[in-house]
């Protein structure tokens, strides 16, 4: 990441949408080990941390790194109770 970062010009975005271990780790790794096991492309889960890390260097835009759902929902309505359900983390950043 930090080569892609170091050749970016100031004012570039970057978009990262990862599918994490976060909300149900034991999950998560099991349905990623069934998933490897049938797939040529291997997934892999990462905790909020190791998603987060690929911002490092970049100002992470409102409203952070979140769940897909809240991540401008059209109304406060659409997202649900526990959006960790949906797996992934997207977060949008912006080179200084």
């Amino acid at each position: 990441m930090a080569d892609l970062r170091d050749a970016l010009a100031p004012g570039s975005y970057i978009v990262i949408s990862l599918g994490t271990s976060e909300g149900r780790p034991d999950l998560a790794r099991a349905a990623a080990k069934v998933y490897n096991t049938s797939s040529v492309t291997q997934i892999h889960m990462r905790s909020r941390p190791d998603v987060v890390r690929f911002f490092d260097g970049f100002d992470l835009l409102d409203p952070g790194l979140v769940y897909i759902p809240p991540w401008r929902p059209d109304s406060p309505a659409d997202v649900p109770d526990d959006p960790s359900q949906f797996w992934g983390l997207v977060g949008v950043g912006r080179k200084p």
